[in-house]
């Protein structure tokens, strides 16, 4: 009744230096915990302890999750149950020559007001996402008023998602609503991210002796590169494709050439910048394969033009004379990677420029250890996901080789009807006089987690202005933290009133 509606309308006072001094302080004590993943005992312990102190029921599994059941504000029992998610865990880079043990020594944080800024003292901060957990702290101490509430803080989210993954679907019973705090920026909402698929092919191979009789290495570098979520939509050179590619083209010009070794990327989430290949010829074909290699690199140039800015070659004679693998090996390694869907596959139908799967070939190499590739597969949608991943598995299967998937990451698929969003957008609207950015990623949060565990579950992630996450330059902006406080603090007063 009328009761109800009055008090949720007085929201709390507190001033901005007085906001931005709470969370600064929940902050500074969860700082003090050395926190890296896979290590989480101490700061689930210690979460737990402090909801166990302030008379919360608290629950903590065998992988560290964190539960935190707090009852509502006086006259607001009747909301439906909201869930605040944030994770423990944080990525620790030191500065070099730095004495630092990320397993035992606390983070040094240093606020510096003038700029209206915290850091640390040559590592990273953790504000990722320790801003996160700080203001959940701040809703449970009753700065805010709200409904019931669960508080889940997850471990290992930044290697691998374990905690989320290995959550128990009753920690969602009877709740209706998630906010995750993982967000760094304060003018944006995010509302979908992609899942994730690593798929590893591989080959025992066996060597001979070439035919050939001068050997030759292979350069391709100075691409671009970058993050296979974040950048895959800039339609950068795979370097590993581009050196495949060039194989093709020696084929085309009849130049009879063997195949010792290849080598292409290092990890799965970047795209390749660079490839070596080392091959075998006769000794009178070495100039037409000079020829050859500056003319397709200055195709290349061409076709990249303004997105790639000056891909590069070498080639150099070998002294000594390798074993090759066999032609069809070879054969099917150009079969594989050019015909592998790679870049791009398709954009989303709600969110304009957001791309909505695609797959990226990291990682290449032919050596005397076998055959080994690695791609990442990425997708809004579990059935372009699984449409991309069956293509690949026929592909490897065509040319004999054998895959293994692992799964890194569950799809979020954008909700156009979500509550939570119109909440959001209308609640932001009113306190900043401006529309809140919309937005989507094409990489994986533990949110789709979530939303697999429980499909009707309606969610949304925020947070607070921060930057140079993971790296000793990381950065949390004060003023930042009074507009997502108010934007959550207005949230919880009005959900489903």
């Amino acid at each position: 009744g009328n009761m109800h509606k009055e008090l949720t309308k007085t929201h709390q006072k507190y001033s901005d230096s007085e906001i931005i001094n709470i969370v600064v302080d929940n902050f500074m004590a969860l700082a003090r915990i050395p926190r890296p993943s896979h290590h989480e005992e101490k700061v689930s312990r210690y979460l737990t302890d402090w909801a166990v102190d302030r008379g919360f029921k608290a629950f903590r599994d065998s992988f560290n999750n964190v539960r935190i059941d707090v009852p509502a504000t006086e006259g607001m029992e009747n909301l439906p149950t909201t869930v605040l998610q944030a994770h423990m865990d944080m990525v620790v880079a030191v500065e070099k020559g730095k004495d630092f043990d990320p397993i035992s020594d606390p983070i040094t944080v240093i606020r510096n007001d003038d700029d209206g800024i915290l850091t640390a003292d040559g590592t990273s901060l953790g504000a990722d996402d320790g801003s996160g957990i700080a203001l959940a702290k701040a809703v449970a101490e009753g700065k805010m008023n709200h409904g019931p509430l669960r508080i889940i803080l997850t471990a290992d989210e930044e290697d691998g998602l374990e905690g989320a993954f290995n959550l128990s679907a009753d920690w969602l019973e009877g709740t209706s609503y998630l906010i995750n705090l993982d967000t760094e920026d304060p003018d944006e909402v995010l509302v979908s991210t992609a899942s994730g698929h690593a798929v590893r092919v591989k080959k025992q191979l066996a060597f001979e002796d070439p035919s050939g009789n001068l050997a030759v290495h292979v350069r391709l570098y100075n691409l671009k590169g970058g993050h296979s979520g974040m950048e895959i939509d800039k339609g950068r050179l795979n370097s590993i494709q581009g050196m495949a590619c060039f194989l093709k083209e020696l084929e085309r010009e009849g130049i009879d050439c063997q195949l010792a070794s290849f080598e292409g990327g290092h990890v799965g989430n970047a795209i390749p910048s660079s490839a070596d290949a080392v091959l075998v010829i006769p000794s009178e074909e070495k100039e037409k394969l000079t020829q050859t290699l500056a003319a397709y690199v200055d195709s290349l140039n061409v076709k990249y033009a303004g997105i790639e800015d000056d891909i590069q070659y070498t080639i150099t004679e070998m002294a000594e004379l390798p074993l090759v693998v066999a032609m069809e090996e070879k054969n099917h390694l150009i079969k594989f990677v050019s015909e592998i869907i790679d870049g791009v596959y398709t954009w989303s139908p709600d969110i304009e420029g957001l791309v909505e799967s695609s797959s990226n070939l990291g990682v290449a190499s032919v050596n005397p250890d076998g055959l080994s590739m690695l791609t990442n597969i990425r997708s809004s949608s579990p059935e372009k996901e699984t449409e991309i991943l069956e293509a690949q598995l026929a592909l490897a299967e065509a040319c004999g080789y054998e895959t293994e998937s692992s799964h890194m990451a569950d799809a979020w698929p954008f909700d156009p009807d979500s509550k939570l969003l119109a909440l959001t957008k209308k609640i932001y609207k009113e306190q900043n006089g401006k529309d809140i950015r919309v937005a989507a990623l094409h990489v994986g949060l533990e949110c789709g987690t979530f939303k697999r565990l429980k499909p009707e579950l309606d969610l949304i992630s925020i947070g607070p202005d921060q930057r140079d996450i993971h790296s000793t330059k990381e950065t949390l902006y004060l003023n930042s933290i009074p507009k997502v406080w108010h934007l959550l603090e207005g949230i919880l007063a009005e959900i489903n009133r």
